[in-house]
């Protein structure tokens, strides 16, 4: 699995591979621990009852997907609209629904923002719920 997060401590960027059993993965800048909350449903690569990195106990999926480049692509399907008569929104639905069949999906942390990738567990994740997102960042 590879793990993309923010050091709570120096607020380094850090990416790192995870592979189990579970070693420990120091920041490289502050040297402190990242995965400071694994729990045994983790360390077994059972579906995750909380985020390993912060503890939050909500995680979420989505698709792993630029999503400025997505939001380009249907800004450009808009304007082109007029020139082509709508048939760039078209043609714009069908790439979109094409990449979400073919992106793998991906796992994320409400409170720290920490990237899961490259994982089964992941499918066991929720969707992303906006009331969570917006409980999360009331909280800082």
């Amino acid at each position: 699995m590879n793990i993309s997060t923010t050091c709570s401590a120096c607020s380094q960027r850090q990416e790192f591979e995870l592979n189990w059993p579970v070693t420990a993965h120091p920041c490289q800048k502050c040297h402190r621990e990242l995965l400071s909350h694994p729990t045994q449903a983790f360390l077994n690569q059972e579906p995750w009852d909380q985020c390993p990195l912060c503890g939050a106990s909500h995680l979420y999926q989505r698709k792993d997907f630029n999503q400025k480049l997505g939001i380009g692509l249907i800004v450009l399907g808009v304007v082109l609209a007029y020139f082509t008569y709508g048939l760039s929104l078209l043609l714009v639905t069908g790439i979109d629904w094409w990449l979400s069949k073919r992106i793998p999906p991906m796992g994320a942390c409400y409170r720290c923002k920490s990237e899961f990738r490259n994982s089964e567990l992941i499918r066991s994740l929720e969707p992303f719920n906006l009331q969570l997102y917006d409980y999360y960042r009331n909280l800082r």
